[in-house]
């Protein structure tokens, strides 16, 4: 893999940081988040993101998600994750707080791209912002800017990843979510019990994923090749690779990344199609707590559909 030696894409505007630490990046972001003025300033600023990339023929609709988030505040009840939200009633996307035991925060929930899941964001950045995440694996604390969701430069410090983990089953990577949403293509989702991306270190593992396309090439309760330390590699896997039963290599760059690391690219692969396009990581999981809704929009909650 060479490891030793956003429908359309779309522009964000934000500043460009090109030699800060993280500590730096991170003391841009807001100091208090659990508020409602927070959470306009969270809403606007994702809002600004989309809003730089659309013209007068291109409308970003992404089921009122990424396009528009809505801000949200729980008021009577105390939710741990983006499900518990769900689970009390939320049904869209937007900016909600989270009480994880140890603190209160700003995250953002998708709650209706995929019926009958609740996914909380736990990390998103553009390609262009590549060299700040690269040879950060998501088992190391790398806050950037974890109080104010945003597309372009965000990640959650390790602890609050490892909180709403402890009240998630599945993880997915996706690629320009603000502009394309949910439509199974670039897209890759497995069970936390099978691979973990905060906690496990891999190198070229082949591990079980639930649900994979990647450009195009689909794999469904497969095995894919990632790796994940904490010195080089951010979360990641090459289609280039053949060591596993998932072998998506035709059409593949040499030593081509996906969803991470990002030293060799495809410009085929929407997260790396421009500068400009985004990569996500969530975790999640499908409604537990109403059987009616499990039952008519989540029939197959265990096997991908």
């Amino acid at each position: 893999m060479g490891k030793v030696s956003l429908c359309t894409s779309f522009s964000l505007l934000v500043l460009y940081f090109t030699s800060l630490s993280a500590a730096a990046v991170e003391s841009t972001a807001f100091q208090k988040s659990a508020n409602v003025g927070t959470l306009q300033n969270a809403r606007n600023r994702m809002r600004r993101d989309l809003s730089s990339s659309q013209t007068s023929t291109e409308k970003i609709e992404c089921n009122s998600c990424g396009s528009n988030p809505m801000p949200t505040v729980a008021r009577n009840y105390t939710a741990r994750s983006c499900v518990d939200h769900m689970e009390h009633g939320a049904s869209h996307c937007g900016h909600y707080v989270i009480d994880d035991g140890q603190e209160s925060y700003v995250v953002f929930c998708d709650i209706n791209t995929e019926i009958g899941f609740a996914y909380t964001l736990i990390e998103s950045f553009t390609l262009k912002h590549n060299s700040f995440f690269k040879t950060k694996g998501l088992i190391v604390n790398w806050p950037i800017n974890e109080n104010s969701p945003n597309w372009n430069m965000y990640r959650l410090s390790h602890g609050r990843m490892s909180r709403i983990r402890d009240h998630s089953t599945y993880w997915r990577a996706t690629c320009n979510f603000p502009s394309v949403g949910i439509d199974y293509h670039d897209y890759v989702r497995a069970r936390i019990t099978d691979v973990d991306p905060i906690k496990e270190t891999l190198s070229g593992t082949c591990k079980k994923v639930e649900y994979i396309n990647l450009r195009g090439h689909l794999g469904l309760q497969t095995t894919v090749p990632f790796w994940n330390n904490n010195v080089y590699w951010h979360m990641t896997t090459d289609s280039g690779s053949t060591k596993c039963a998932f072998k998506p290599n035709r059409g593949a760059v040499n030593g081509e990344d996906n969803w991470g690391f990002y030293h060799i690219v495809n410009s085929k692969f929407r997260c790396t199609a421009t500068a400009n396009s985004t990569t996500q990581y969530w975790m999640g999981d499908y409604i537990r707590g109403n059987t009616k809704i499990k039952s008519a929009q989540c029939k197959n909650c265990d096997k991908v559909y």
